[in-house]
């Protein structure tokens, strides 16, 4: 199968493809996204959670503390009150009675000025030296210390109460019986838990197993009125250990909908026929479908060419004209797959005209941003190279209406074009923006003379003018020229008495059928005169000029 055979199917599959792609590609970035805001969410609110979490934990180890202080404060409160505290049996038994009575103490004594204890609840055995500061004046009347830290015991709150002459009462609070862990059980294998009595003296630390990356969570307590402090960190380890099971789930979702969103886009993107895609359609149906207009020799009236203008015959009976459907295609940048089958069938039907022998030209219309790349060119080729239609028989017309962006890109495609056999025509002369410019830069084979030009022959001297010096400047130039729209016999005697030698119009026949063509076309071959064609499906002068536009389209 030649390229310019399959493009028409391969370009609506690729244009089909690339929109599929692009919706479905555009439903994975949206589950992406969608799934990772949600992890994004999850993990916020993680964090928020093990914040309050962390707050309340903080609070309950505080709490504690204080609240075991400020009991073992009060009852040593109540001891001071009895007079003359001493090592006696009676004051020991009431040493005793206290202990039992306060769940927090496991001991009360009594401390000499020089701070050692004398005594406690379980007799004068238990002394020791040194256990409190000795007394000073200055020293406030409750006094709270750390001691008794040994290698497998948490450090002892000693709470410490003036009786008189720098005698103490001290209650021993264990601190085995303060420390408390109320951080969830999830999180313990990832927090720094820490109460101390002040900066750089802690009571009992809890370490994590598993402490690795960075803090997240850090809070930082303060008593009111005691000097306890609580320090609880957590890693962001813990952030995603929490979260493990749910993220698992967020992204289960997200797969199973990044699949919905594929199926989704897929639909989305599916072939859903629009102005483009009827085009594409219509080229598969063979709607699209080739008409041409005869080139007659002014001398001889013998047919000695065509030029092909494309019509849609739609399959309700309708026919769609060319300045109606080529905009279309050229929004949709179907204008090579037109030109393509335009081309094809011209081949195909003008193969028996080909066969005779006989000299003919077939004129085809190019589109200005055809000459924009060798695309063309190569189109040409695959159509033609095989072909019964050779490359001689070929002439391509630009038209002079639309300027071109790249002068001399579009002049190597036309030399491109004109190195295959071919020869270029430069169209709509006289109506054009620049066409002696144009005629100047481009090595062209012929001139068209716009209808615009040919009516002006019937305006007097000065339209005979204009169109004599164009025609000569032609001649000068060795190039050829064919008038379009011609409409009377006075404008064939005029333009051939100023030396056009081809021509093409309403007078001669409008744009026909293809196989009206070919009749037409073997019947001039044998110089039979060809009766003045009738309009193809009611044609008048409005349907020449709707020819004009689809050849100016470009």
């Amino acid at each position: 199968m030649l390229q310019c055979e399959s493009i028409n199917l391969q370009g609506s599959m690729i244009r089909n493809g690339k929109k599929i792609a692009l919706f479905m590609l555009l439903g994975v970035i949206g589950a992406y996204f969608l799934t990772l805001g949600a992890q994004s969410i999850l993990l916020w609110q993680a964090k928020k959670d093990i914040k309050a979490d962390v707050e309340v934990a903080s609070q309950l180890m505080m709490e504690r503390a204080a609240h075991a202080t400020e009991e073992a404060i009060k009852l040593l409160n109540r001891l001071a009150q009895s007079n003359g505290l001493s090592c006696t049996a009676d004051h020991r038994y009431l040493y005793s009675e206290a202990t039992r009575s306060l769940a927090w103490v496991d001991t009360i004594g009594l401390v000499d000025r020089n701070g050692n204890l004398v005594c406690t609840d379980l007799g004068q055995s238990s002394r020791q030296a040194g256990l409190l500061p000795n007394f000073s004046v200055n020293n406030p009347e409750i006094t709270l210390s750390l001691s008794g830290e040994g290698e497998d015991t948490l450090p002892s709150l000693l709470v410490a109460r003036h009786v008189a002459n720098g005698r103490r009462l001290v209650a021993r609070v264990p601190g085995e019986l303060i420390s408390t862990d109320p951080v969830r059980n999830d999180l313990r294998p990832f927090r720094i838990a820490m109460l101390s009595m002040g900066a750089g003296n802690p009571w009992y630390i809890l370490e994590p197993s598993n402490m690795r990356g960075d803090t997240i969570v850090k809070v930082h307590k303060l008593s009111e009125y005691l000097p306890f402090e609580v320090d609880i960190s957590i890693s962001e380890d813990a952030l995603y250990a929490v979260t493990e099971e749910m993220r698992e789930i967020v992204s289960a979702f997200g797969t199973i909908f990044g699949f919905i969103a594929l199926f989704w886009g897929y639909y989305l993107g599916r072939y859903r026929p629009n102005e483009g895609d009827r085009i594409l359609d219509a080229i598969d149906n063979g709607e699209f479908v080739p008409f041409m207009q005869p080139i007659v020799d002014l001398e001889t009236g013998m047919i000695t060419g065509c030029e092909v203008l494309a019509r849609w015959h739609k399959p309700d009976g309708r026919t769609i004209p060319p300045h109606e459907f080529l905009p279309l295609a050229q929004n949709f940048r179907l204008t090579r797959e037109v030109t393509c089958h335009i081309m094809e069938a011209t081949r195909d039907i003008l193969a028996p005209v080909a066969a005779t022998g006989l000299e003919f030209h077939v004129s085809f219309n190019l589109f200005s941003h055809q000459l924009a790349d060798d695309t063309i060119v190569s189109d040409i080729r695959d159509v033609f190279q095989d072909s019964l239609v050779t490359y001689k028989n070929l002439i391509f017309e630009i038209s002079d209406r639309v300027p071109l962006n790249d002068i001399e890109l579009a002049n190597d495609v036309i030399s491109k074009i004109q190195a295959l056999g071919a020869e270029i025509a430069l169209d709509d002369v006289g109506s054009g923006h620049s066409g002696l410019h144009n005629l100047s830069t481009f090595g062209v084979d012929i001139l068209k003379l716009d209808k615009l030009m040919v009516d002006s022959l019937n305006r007097g001297l000065g339209g005979k003018e204009l169109v004599g010096g164009v025609v000569q400047l032609a001649g000068k130039l060795d190039i050829g020229v064919i008038a379009e729209g011609v409409e009377t016999e006075q404008q064939v005697l005029l333009l051939r008495k100023m030396g056009v030698s081809a021509a093409q119009g309403y007078l001669f026949a409008p744009p026909l059928p293809a196989n009206s063509f070919v009749d037409l076309f073997k019947a001039s071959a044998k110089r039979i005169a060809p009766p003045k064609a009738p309009e193809a499906n009611g044609a008048s002068n409005k349907g020449e000029q709707a020819d004009r536009e689809q050849a100016t389209a470009a």
